[in-house]
């Protein structure tokens, strides 16, 4: 028995601690395998999570590229707008709202990226991997960038719609673009392919350690591991396809515009920037044309902004039938287009082509039934006839574009005497700067009449600039180069100071002038400025309250600090001075402004005027003023008055005041003088030939 018992007692010993022996190395493979699986679980899951954060953040900086792009374009439309004098502010008021709007959502997208990349430095993967140094300078600094930018953008939004006309040149929203979207552009698209670098980097770490890692568990968990993973590899395979499509879909959006099809302005700046750098390299030259559509403002004013829009699209597809398959056909922004053309240097071929381009888009268009006429003039320049740099090139054209505007309906080709143009604007400009302290203002006097009699009633005062080597400018000439309201108060006061003095002058010879009425701008109705200069003037000459009369037009209405002038308007009447409304019909006065503005007169504005005989609307439009100013207890004042047929109109239809040429143009002080009464009744002498025949003719 012990021997038998001894040799199965080690058999079963052996078998036992065999079993033992499986069953520790089944229970430590299990441990194992499972240390595996999980440590693969952890990883794709830290895996998934890195770029989850990274396709966020992808999404997110196109999304902040997209809104800096409409951001961009609201500061360009603002821009434009404050170009227009007579724009509302209830249509100014919603578009600084959007800037404002849009800088606030970046600020936010730009908080969320902080955020998400302090997230991502977190993550395992994230810091056994070298980070993207190159990445992290770029992203620091678009964030310089676009903050300054965004600063810009704030005070184009906070400037008054006063301070963004005077500020920017005709060419402002152009520059702008160039100088601050192109760098921050490219820097938005590297960053975005970087990011999506960063996203494959994590698919490709997830792919690789998994499959390390399933290699090793293949023989005894190879069926449970592809039932497990394989479908997180899938799922993670299918949402990064679909987020490079979403990623396409953005670039595209990015690129094209939306309303036309065409491609947008930063598809533009890139394809100039890529033109360029061709020619820099190749010395191959190119094209570009600047469309601007004429009247489109009164369009969407006329028919609503359906009717633009289809109007845009009707240019976009002329554009697109008139310009090569390999022409860069753009839409920049509003109704301004441009075309690049590579290859076409000679400016003779550029000029049939911006030609046939004016013809195609001026078709008669039909919208609902209705025909609309569409025009646009066209710039052109050439690269390197007339430029080497792309801030160079957009301001030829548009200088070009400039001049074509002044005949609509044209193309012209950048030439010297465009230039020379805009540069003896910008000699005038500066000479303004020193016209007041040179005295080189004078003042000239237009009376207003009696319609009836041909008595003079009173006078305007109307402004003009004495040059020292031009003469006598009139202020179409100088006023809209007056950049700044401190020129503009400069000007007014020294009118003031002369016609203090005239009237000074005319006095003490007996001499019974009448008010004589002053423009005042708004920049010196605001606050105390212009009721304490008319103050000075009167107790430094002497003279009355009444013996002045105050013109302000109709867009004092609009301006943000109506309530202020409402006050200054308001002392001077309580002064005895008279204040008319001017330009009455051509601005966006209301009946409610009418009713609770305190004016005295209210003066039809030539363009009304000069229609009377020829244009039965605007007859019709005279006479309803007349009869609104009558039924509001106010004077009426029609102005520009050239012939005897539009006074005796005037005349029968009710208004009893005028001024014109058909009665005196302005003059200077010593020759209205001539024909001023003496004491309270007027000499027959000193009358004009018009007064003379209005008598005759009055009977």
């Amino acid at each position: 028995m012990l021997r038998l018992s001894t040799p199965l007692t080690k058999p079963l010993s052996s078998l036992e601690s065999y079993i033992k022996s499986i069953g520790r190395n089944y229970t430590q493979a299990v441990m194992v395998m499972s240390l595996l699986i999980g440590a693969t679980y952890l990883t794709v899951m830290v895996a998934l999570d890195r770029h989850a954060l990274q396709q966020d953040i992808s999404s997110l900086t196109s999304s902040q590229f997209i809104r800096f792009q409409q951001l961009a374009n609201q500061t360009r439309a603002l821009m434009r707008a404050a170009a227009d004098s007579n724009l509302p502010e209830y249509i100014v008021a919603p578009m600084v709202d959007d800037i404002r709007e849009a800088v606030a959502d970046i600020r936010t997208m730009s908080g969320q990226l902080d955020e998400l990349h302090r997230r991502i430095g977190q993550n395992l993967l994230e810091k056994l991997n070298p980070r993207d140094g190159t990445s992290e300078l770029l992203r620091v600094d678009l964030n310089r960038r676009l903050a300054d930018f965004l600063r810009r953008a704030g005070r184009v939004a906070g400037a008054t719609n006063k301070e963004r006309r005077q500020r920017y040149t005709f060419w402002g929203p152009i520059d702008f673009a160039v100088s601050s979207e192109g760098t921050l552009i490219r820097q938005f698209s590297d960053l975005i392919n970087r990011t999506h670098d960063r996203s494959d980097i994590s698919i490709d770490n997830a792919k690789m350690i998994s499959t390390s890692l399933l290699a090793l568990i293949a023989a005894t968990l190879g069926l449970a591991s592809a039932f497990l993973f394989s479908p997180l590899l899938k799922k993670l395979r299918n949402e990064h396809r679909r987020t490079m499509d979403f990623e396409f879909q953005l670039k595209q959006l990015a690129h094209n515009d939306s309303l036309t099809g065409i491609h947008n302005r930063s598809a533009f700046s890139e394809a100039l920037g890529n033109l360029f750098n061709e020619s820099r390299r190749s010395g191959a030259g190119f094209s570009v044309l600047l469309v601007d559509l004429d009247r489109f403002k009164s369009i969407n004013d006329g028919f609503g902004h359906p009717a633009g829009d289809a109007v845009l699209r009707h240019v976009a597809a002329a554009l697109e039938r008139v310009f090569r398959s390999d022409d860069f056909v753009a839409r920049l922004g509003g109704d301004e287009f441009a075309v690049l053309l590579p290859g076409i240097v000679d400016e003779t071929t550029l000029a049939n082509i911006a030609n046939r381009a004016v013809a195609t888009i001026a078709t008669d268009f039909l919208f609902e039934a209705r025909t609309l006429r569409v025009s646009a003039s066209i710039g052109g320049a050439v690269v390197p006839n007339h430029a080497t740099d792309e801030p160079g090139l957009m301001r030829v054209a548009d200088l070009a574009l400039y001049t074509a505007k002044s005949g609509r309906n044209t193309a012209v080709i950048f030439d010297e005497a465009a230039l020379a143009r805009r540069l003896e604007e910008n000699q005038l400009s500066l000479a303004l700067i020193v016209a007041v302290d040179r005295n080189e203002f004078v003042v000239h006097y237009q009376p207003k009449v009696n319609l009836l009699t041909g008595e003079p009633l009173g006078f305007e005062a109307l402004v003009r600039w004495r040059h020292p080597n031009l003469g006598l400018l009139a202020p179409g000439r100088f006023l809209p180069l007056m950049e700044g309201p401190h020129l503009i108060r400069g000007m007014t006061r020294s009118v003031a100071s002369i016609v203090g003095r005239d009237l000074r002058a005319w006095k003490d010879a007996g001499l019974v002038p009448g008010p004589i009425a002053i423009n005042l701008p708004e920049a010196l109705l605001v606050g105390e400025d212009g009721y304490e200069m008319l103050a000075q003037v009167i107790r430094e000459n002497g003279l009355d309250w009444h013996d002045f009369a105050v013109e302000v037009t109709e867009d004092v209405f609009l301006n943000r600090n109506a309530d202020h002038i409402l006050e200054t308007v308001t002392r001077f009447r309580e002064h005895g001075l008279s204040v008319s409304l001017d330009d009455f019909g051509t601005g966006f006065a209301s009946l409610v402004h009418l009713r609770d503005f305190p004016f005295d007169e209210l003066k039809i504005d030539r363009s009304f005027v000069a229609d009377i005989g020829t244009d039965t609307r605007s007859e019709q439009i005279v006479r309803a003023m007349i009869d609104l100013s009558r039924n509001l207890g106010k004077r009426c004042v029609a102005e520009g008055i050239e012939t005897d047929m539009q006074r005796r109109f005037l005349v029968n239809a009710g208004c009893e005041i005028g001024q014109g040429y058909f009665f005196a143009k302005p003059q200077p002080a010593e020759v209205a003088s001539e024909r001023l009464p003496k004491g309270l009744v007027a000499a027959e002498p000193s009358m004009s030939a018009a007064a003379r025949h209005i008598r005759r003719t009055a009977g």
